[in-house]
């Protein structure tokens, strides 16, 4: 007779304790993802009730984003787009021109904006504006973004020196080209801004929080890298909508 293998009683308990264990970590981890799935699904349904209170929508454009097609902008309900044409004293966005072009007979309402340098002088920042976009600024105010870098953070434009710089650039350009100007940056900046003279222009505010923005608040830049379907293919840009209703965007664009 074949003799029976006998085992020692603790190595059933621990293949049972370890199937257990098994169990238990294969749950925790459906567990988890179950709460991160819903989670972000549960922030993306907010986000877009947030959204459909905002019913005129926009981008912000720059060479990152490469060839776009405004026409078929126009046709995703798109109704406005700002491009960047200059950054500080010497830089110039490749698309500008082109884009700029290009956007004409698209029917949308077309912007233009500037990236503020604190280690270039207004004036040379001016200039270089002005030489790249001469008359291609668009029915849009002009915008100023406003960032912060290095040690040039919102502490430093607290300082009353870098306001007054950032003040005579955005003379210099309402005085050229006589227009609206708008102020770009996240509310951080504006916080350290809102009690200076630069107070008195309206803001795009770049957050991720569509509630509660006072009438102030022109634009709100709520996604930089949001992904749009052009000619069948997703396409990467900056995802802005306006801080008011449809009359008052038809009001605000013709002033």
């Amino acid at each position: 007779m074949k003799r029976r293998r006998i085992e020692p009683i603790y190595t059933n308990t621990y293949k049972q304790l370890r199937n257990r264990s098994r169990r238990l970590r294969f749950f925790s981890v459906l567990l988890i993802l179950a709460v991160i799935f819903g989670g972000w699904f549960g922030y993306r349904h907010y986000r877009d009730q947030q959204l459909s209170h905002y019913l005129v929508k926009g981008v912000a454009l720059s060479q990152s984003n490469g060839f776009v097609d405004f026409q078929q902008l126009a046709q995703k309900e798109v109704q406005f787009a700002y491009l960047r044409a200059t950054s500080g004293a010497t830089y110039t966005d490749d698309q500008f021109q082109s884009s700029y072009d290009r956007s004409q007979g698209s029917h949308l309402a077309i912007g233009v904006y500037h990236v503020y340098s604190y280690t270039t002088s207004p004036q040379a920042q001016l200039k270089n504006f002005e030489e790249e976009v001469g008359q291609r600024h668009g029915q849009l105010p002009i915008a100023v973004q406003v960032t912060t870098y290095g040690d040039y953070d919102a502490r430093y434009l607290r300082q009353a020196a870098p306001q007054k710089r950032l003040q005579q650039f955005m003379s210099l350009l309402r005085q050229h080209y006589d227009k609206r100007l708008i102020i770009w940056c996240t509310p951080s900046i504006w916080q350290s801004l809102d009690r200076s003279s630069l107070g008195r222009y309206r803001t795009w505010v770049q957050t991720a929080n569509l509630s509660h923005q006072n009438q102030r608040v022109a634009f709100i830049g709520y996604n930089a890298n949001a992904t749009i379907k052009l000619n069948g293919q997703s396409q990467t840009v900056g995802a802005v909508v306006f801080n008011g209703s449809k009359r008052q965007w038809r009001s605000w664009i013709t002033q």
